[in-house]
Order: C-alpha cells, then structure tokens, then sequence
C-alpha cells in the first residue's frame, strides 16, 4: 500500500518517547497530514490507556471507556459515595488534560536549521548554546533551533568546534554512523560524503568516538583519530594540530601529505574541481604553506616541484605531465 501505516515503529517510539523519529516515520509522517493526526491521536491514546496500538485507528472513546471500568471496579470495592465520585472524575479529567497537554507540549515537532558553506568559503555559525562552529568549503551543519532538551548536530564536510560546557546535556555530533560524544571542548572533524574515513583531532577537553552507537575511544588533546565507519578500523595517533585546523585561519599548511590529499584541501581553499588522468601520482608527498597566493601561483610552484601542468578553465583544472 502507498501509505501502509508502519505499526511496528510507531510501538517502538511509543515506548522510546526519548529518541527521535528515524528516517522512515519521519519520511511517513511528511507524507499528509492524516499521518500526522493519526500520529497524534495513537501517542494520546496511548498515554490516556498505557497499551500499546496495534494494527487499528486509534479511538480515544475506547480509552476513557478503560479509565470508566477502572473507576467503576474501584466504585464496587470502595462503595464511594455519588458526590465524591464526581468530584473524582473532574480531577482524574484535569489531571489527564493536564498531563496530555504537557506531553504533547514535550513532543512537539522540532525545528531545524541548516547551513552550507559552499567551496572556497569558510562560514561561522553560532549554536544556540553559544558553541561556535567554523565550517569549512562544500560542509554542511543540521541543528535543532533549541537545545533545550538534547545538542545533537549533524555535519556532513569539516568544522573546527569550539563547544560550550554543560555537563546536564551533553553535546553530541554525528555523521552518519559515526558519533562524537563533546564534553566541553574544542575539535576538528572532518568527514566528507566522498571521504573513506572520519577524522576528529582533539585540540582542548575530551571528547569519546562512537560507531554505531558503540564506543571505540575516549580521546585526550593531541589526539587524532581516524576511523573506517564501514570496517570500524580505528587508528589514533598524535599530530601537528596547527597544520590540522590551519584551514580555519588565513594559512593552510600541509606537511609532508599525500598529493591526492593536498588536491582535496585545495579543491576546498580555492573553491575548484581538478581533473587528471593515470599518470598523475598521487602518492608524491608535498609540503608548503598558502597564505596570500592565488592558485595559478600556487599551481605553478607544485609544478616546479613536481613537472605537473596545469589549465584553468573557470571553477575546473586540468593536470597533466
């Protein structure tokens, strides 16, 4: 059926009223507004009656006739007189408004904001908490409007983080199956939708690597990690952080780096695509600093030090021997 309602995840998230909907139940609910009210009257029901929805309408009428037999069981034992009754049907009623009413306050849907920095940009964001976060060129950061409840982000590229303490609601990036778990700190993470592997470089506080909810390491300052979400490899080593987060600076330096690797910190510092065919190695190892040239000069000191020519032809640059 086209909107085969899922009974299964709806049980689930009835239950685990503290996690947030997957990709599936949101994708069901942004289908029509019959979803959403369905959804609506399955949580009250279930908050009014305690059971769980199965593969029917959810009524509401059934559920108070529940609160009624349970009241009259109790009438029988207890011989309650009529008055007294009443007096408790209207509070049990206030009680429930109130308590339903507070709930769906709670579970309201939350809003996100979103922001790209596209290539050859660096943009500043500041988190409703106040944690600053710089993103580096072709990122992206998903965030609640509110972290009143949860600091959770999703990141997609790079970003240096500086992250406000709060020890009551912890600070939690992800990307994809990978989870940074902040303590009050500052970080780099990189991890790009093209990229094999995830990289955090610990620069202040500590921080804790998760894969699939699992947790790899706890990491100290120095650190830097780097992760394969699809073998969970992990490898952690210590580095040179200056050349780590010197992209969120006006100098980008790269020691003794792979040639594919300074291709892609270019690609993001100037905002271009290469292109190259086989006999590019990739594999040369490299080591300058960029501050103030322009890429043309830049390309012509990698090509005297490597015999590589260059074409530039608006936002593509052709390499070749």
């Amino acid at each position: 059926m086209e909107n085969e309602i899922p009974w299964g995840k709806i049980q689930y998230y009835l239950i685990h009223s503290d996690e947030k909907p997957d990709e599936e139940l949101q994708q069901w609910l942004q289908k029509s507004d019959y979803n959403r009210k369905l959804w609506g009257e399955v949580k009250l029901t279930y908050l009014i009656s305690g059971e769980l929805p199965r593969e029917f309408e959810p009524d509401q009428k059934v559920a108070w006739s529940k609160i009624e037999n349970r009241i009259a069981a109790k009438q029988r034992r207890v011989r309650l007189n009529p008055v007294f009754l009443k007096v408790a049907a209207s509070i049990l009623l206030f009680f429930v408004g109130g308590l339903a009413g507070y709930y769906l306050m709670q579970h309201q849907e939350v809003q996100y904001a979103e922001v790209f920095s596209p290539y050859g940009h660096k943009t500043k964001v500041v988190l409703p908490d106040q944690s600053v976060v710089w993103l580096n060129g072709n990122s992206s950061l998903k965030y609640a409007t509110n972290f009143e409840h949860s600091r959770d982000v999703q990141l997609t590229g790079e970003a240096l983080l500086q992250v406000t303490k709060d020890p009551g609601n912890v600070f939690r990036l992800r990307s994809g199956d990978v989870k940074v778990e902040v303590y009050g700190t500052k970080f780099n993470f990189k991890h790009y939708s093209n990229d094999q592997n995830a990289e955090v470089a610990l620069i202040e506080g500590s921080v804790g690597l998760f894969n699939r909810d699992k947790l790899l390491t706890k990491m100290t300052p120095g650190q830097v990690a780097n992760l394969n979400p699809e073998t969970n490899k992990l490898e952690v080593s210590s580095e040179n952080m200056d050349m780590i987060v010197s992209w969120s600076t006006d100098e980008l330096v790269v020691e003794n780096q792979s040639f594919g690797e300074v291709l892609k910190y270019l690609e993001r510092w100037y905002g271009v695509e290469f292109h190259y065919d086989k006999s590019i190695d990739l594999q040369q190892r490299l080591s300058f600093k960029v501050k103030t040239e322009s890429l043309p000069e830049l390309l012509s000191t990698i090509g005297y030090l490597t015999s590589i020519k260059y074409r530039i032809e608006g936002k593509n640059v052709e390499l070749s021997k």
